[in-house]
């Protein structure tokens, strides 16, 4: 009677955590979905590290290289440089 008993209470024990717990198959479906999102979101975030630190790099001690404050300065005015060429492109919505 001890033997069928203890067979039983096992069986429900990792019957009840497979379904329920996070050692399932869904359970394992979902966290690899997780970590597939993660892997994404981290590749975006090192890219856009990488872009800042390349940025950084350009500083030298108190100064900012020229170029790039030209051309951060030209985009927060939203103006061009004069000797740029500035082709006018037509609008994507159509004129009716």
């Amino acid at each position: 009677m001890v033997f069928p008993t203890l067979f039983l209470g096992i069986t429900w024990y990792f019957g009840w955590n497979a379904m329920h717990g996070s050692r399932g198959l869904e359970a394992q479906r979902v966290q690899e979905a997780e970590l597939a999102t993660m892997r994404q979101e981290f590749a975006t975030i090192d890219a856009e590290r990488g872009m800042w630190e390349t940025r950084i790099a350009t500083l030298n001690g108190q100064s900012i290289a020229g170029d790039m404050l030209d051309h951060e300065s030209r985009q927060v005015l939203n103006l061009a440089n004069p000797a740029d060429l500035i082709v006018e492109l037509p609008s994507a919505t159509p004129n009716k």
